[in-house]
């Protein structure tokens, strides 16, 4: 009898800065599928989809490009400064997000894989898309050291770092529910070091 295989399902979590984007490449390096949410999510709101439209009917046509696609920006700066927007936009967005994860797990066990791996800030043990997950690996590191990223990588000032870290803090809270935890606190070797002992756990 053939023996049936079994996919395990990882989530990478962690706030901005914190080497999430880093620790997908450490598994899709391995050859291990990877995907990266955030890219997932983009696909969901391009022009004529059904999250388009919602998104469209619920915040109006103010945040359309002249090309009819949805501005990002205009979109982050309205959800930025309303918590009840950013729920409103999770809402029409993470149910078609969670399918699309479901889809892409089951396309790959049918390529005989055994593993899939998710990047995604927002993914937790308390949310519909964590709960759909077998494993969670929580990304941290020291305050400073996180906007020091976010200065490099988006060329903003600090206090504007500071404020974009603010809107993640409940990201942090995610860090009790994980079942691994990596302190990025030093170097990319360091980094890949800890994934690699975790990837042996969850190989065996």
């Amino acid at each position: 009898m053939k023996k049936k295989i079994r996919m395990v399902s990882i989530g990478i979590s962690g706030m901005m800065g914190s080497g999430k984007s880093e620790a997908l490449k450490f598994f899709r390096n391995r050859k291990i599928p990877s995907v990266d949410l955030d890219l997932e999510s983009k696909k969901l709101i391009k022009k004529d989809t059904l999250c388009y439209k919602k998104i469209i009917r619920k915040f109006g046509y103010a945040i359309l490009n002249k090309n009819l696609t949805i501005n990002r920006k205009k979109l982050r700066e309205i959800i930025f400064n309303s918590e009840q927007k950013r729920m409103e936009l999770n809402n029409i967005v993470h149910p078609e997000l969670i399918k699309r994860v479901k889809a892409i797990s089951e396309a790959n066990l049918i390529k005989g894989k055994t593993m899939v791996v998710f990047e995604g800030a927002l993914i937790s043990k308390k949310t519909k898309m964590g709960s759909r997950l077998d494993k969670i690996i929580f990304i941290d590191s020291p305050k400073k050291l996180l906007i020091k990223r976010i200065v490099k990588r988006y060329s903003i000032d600090e206090k504007s770092a500071i404020k974009l870290l603010n809107t993640q803090k409940n990201i942090k809270k995610n860090r009790n529910s994980a079942d691994f935890i990596i302190n990025n606190d030093k170097t990319l070797n360091k980094l890949n070091k800890q994934l690699h002992l975790i990837l042996d756990k969850l190989s065996h």
